[in-house]
Order: structure tokens, then sequence, then C-alpha cells
């Protein structure tokens, strides 16, 4: 019995070292879309048209497998997270594609505190408000924005941003590549994360997608596989190795 005990102690250490170790995550929130219903995504898993504007809408057959969320123009959605993250380290995972590289129009990605607004706290900007290129995606931490990646328009790409809330800071990867640190962009305001904010204002037709959120503590590192675990061929526009080997 005792060393029944023992045992039991030192696989008990082992796991809690195990999780420091490689940085375990606490997934908050998690959606690919799939057993949602096609159309409005206002008022689906607490999702809600945002600022005024037309929801977004679910899809099928656009995403990286199943369906994915769609984003015409004037349609903005949002979310608040069921657990708010005041301090410590979060991430948030999400996947793009954006449909041409119009000079029209932009998806956006912004995340922050209390009233949502489009000067959040986390900004990023994938088109022609980049600050940079209509291929550009840009990082709004003040002004001007700036242009920090390319994307490829009809193919999907991986953002996840690793976000440090007792610092304001946020760190930005793309398709596995750490393409920079950032300062939050109002931190007076936005000194935590309580809501994502996606979609855009403006542009024209069908913009783009969006598909396999996933939200939580810790970095995230594994968050990528978790969305594709086995997909491997035709899902993404960049090579399997290219994204695998980044992570």
């Amino acid at each position: 019995m005792k060393f029944r005990s023992t045992l039991i102690c030192f696989l008990a250490i082992s796991m809690a070292l195990w999780g420091m170790a490689f940085g375990a995550d606490k997934i908050i929130y998690s959606q690919n879309f799939d057993g949602l219903d096609d159309g409005a995504m206002d008022g689906q898993d607490g999702w809600v048209a945002a600022m005024g504007q037309a929801t977004t809408t679910v899809q099928s057959n656009v995403a990286l497998s199943g369906k994915a969320m769609m984003v015409e123009a004037f349609q903005e959605v949002s979310i608040i997270w069921p657990e708010p993250v005041e301090s410590g380290t979060c991430y948030l995972s999400i996947f793009f594609n954006k449909e041409d590289a119009d000079a029209g129009n932009t998806l956006h990605i912004y995340m922050g505190k209390g009233v949502q607004a489009w000067a959040a706290g986390t900004v990023i900007r994938i088109g022609s408000q980049s600050g940079g290129a209509i291929d550009d995606i840009g990082v709004h931490n003040g002004d001007p924005v700036e242009p920090v990646a390319k994307y490829v328009p009809q193919q999907w790409h991986h953002i996840r941003e690793v976000i440090d809330v007792d610092n304001l800071t946020f760190t930005v990867y793309l398709d596995g590549k750490d393409v920079g640190k950032f300062d939050f962009r109002n931190p007076a305001a936005h000194d935590a994360i309580e809501w994502l904010f996606i979609g855009f204002d403006g542009g024209a037709e069908v913009l783009g997608y969006y598909d396999a959120i996933e939200f939580g503590l810790g970095k995230g590192e594994q968050a990528f596989q978790r969305a594709t675990p086995v997909e491997s061929a035709g899902k993404l526009g960049i090579t399997w190795g290219t994204v695998k080997a980044g992570y």
C-alpha cells in the first residue's frame, strides 16, 4: 500500500512537471463551426452581430474540413470569452482565408476589455488597412499600422497570438513563424482580454473566412495540431512540412 501511494504521488508530480515543461494549455473556448447550423452566426454558441453590423454566416464546404465562418461586406460578429483573462499569459489560435487582395476590403482580428470597439487591445488587420500593401497583414499597436507579413489570397493561413496580459504585449505567429512582439494598442482601456471581434465593416461581396478558433491559457503551441490532427494534404496553401516545422 505504501509503495502504491508513493507511485501515485510520483506520477502526479511527474505529470505536473511535464505540464510545466511543455506549457500545457487550458482551453477556454474552441469552435470549428462544424456543429453549427448553416446561416446566421448571430445567436449561435454565444456569437452576436457586432457594432451595429450584419452578422457573418456559417457556410459548408469552404473550410479546413467541414464548415467555416464566412464574412461578406459589412458583417462583423463578436464573442465574450467564458473566462476573461486579467493576468498571466493567454493565446488565440485562428485560421483565415482571404478571398482576394482587393483594395477595398480587410479582415480583422481584435481582442480587448469591456466595451467592444475597433480601438481594441490586440489589433490585427489583413488586407488594405494593414499599413502596407493589399496583400499584407498588419498589427496596429499605435499609429501608424505596421505591416509584418504577407498572405496569399484563397489560401488558408494560421495566426497564433500569445498575449502577456501583465505586460500588455502580444507576440504574433503566422503559419508558425514569429513575426514580432507588439504592445497593446490601447492599454489604458484594454488591460485584459474579455472578447474577440472579427469580420469587417466595409468592402464588397465575400471577403473571406475564419475557422478553427481556439482561445485559452498558456501559449497555445499545440493549437495548430489540435485543429488539424491528420489534415495533411490539400488543406493549407503552404506545405504541411513547413507549417509543422514552425511549431
